[in-house]
């Protein structure tokens, strides 16, 4: 399927947040099923406890089905942390070039509002993004023209797939949503546009 057939410029993954409570962990993993994510990622430091299977298992207990759940591995080469469109190009250029023609995922944390402020407010509330964790560093940041206008860049750097860290805020579900509708509708024509113009 070519990127102009599809309905949404990016398959969505969300990361699961290491340190909330299970029942946390589950309404995400819900919410984000209901918009049409995916898959739900179980960080490795959650997933590699003695109650891994009980916590797969809760998971997919709630998520609609088609949803994966899938646990992060750090050694996946068809993983990219960051957004860095060199980078991006160069595993894409990896993986097509030899048996391992994988999809790629670019991993990347993310805060976005309606305005500069609220991004960064929402980026200052989340003690993980720090230093070259922190979004406007290796992630996606920034109002939601500018957030759009980087998920096209790393669509045409080769990426298939962007899996989500959100900032941990108290309207998370509008994050969700925010996120979701920035891979569908005039993204994936602004796309379109710009392929064709290359």
């Amino acid at each position: 399927m070519t990127m102009q057939e599809r309905s949404m410029l990016l398959d969505l993954e969300i990361t699961l947040h290491a340190g909330h409570q299970r029942e946390q962990q589950k309404l995400m993993a819900v919410l984000a099923s209901r918009l049409g994510y995916s898959a739900v990622v179980l960080p490795n430091e959650i997933a590699s406890g003695p109650d891994r299977a009980e916590l797969i298992a809760d998971i997919e207990g709630v998520i609609d089905s088609g949803v994966r759940v899938i646990v992060d591995d750090p050694a996946d080469r068809s993983v990219v942390r960051t957004t860095n469109l060199a980078e991006i190009r160069a595993r894409r250029i990896e993986l097509g070039s030899g048996p391992d023609s994988r999809t790629l995922t670019v991993a990347a944390p993310i805060s976005i509002g309606r305005t500069m402020n609220e991004a960064q407010a929402r980026a200052s509330r989340d003690p993980r993004f720090v230093g070259d964790a922190h979004p406007e560093m290796t992630g996606i940041y920034g109002t939601f023209e500018q957030a759009q206008a980087q998920m096209i860049e790393l669509a045409q750097a080769g990426a298939t797939t962007l899996r989500v860290t959100l900032a941990d805020d108290f309207d998370i579900a509008d994050l969700l949503a925010q996120v979701k509708a920035l891979m569908v509708g005039p993204t994936v024509v602004l796309h379109e546009q710009a392929s064709r113009a290359d």
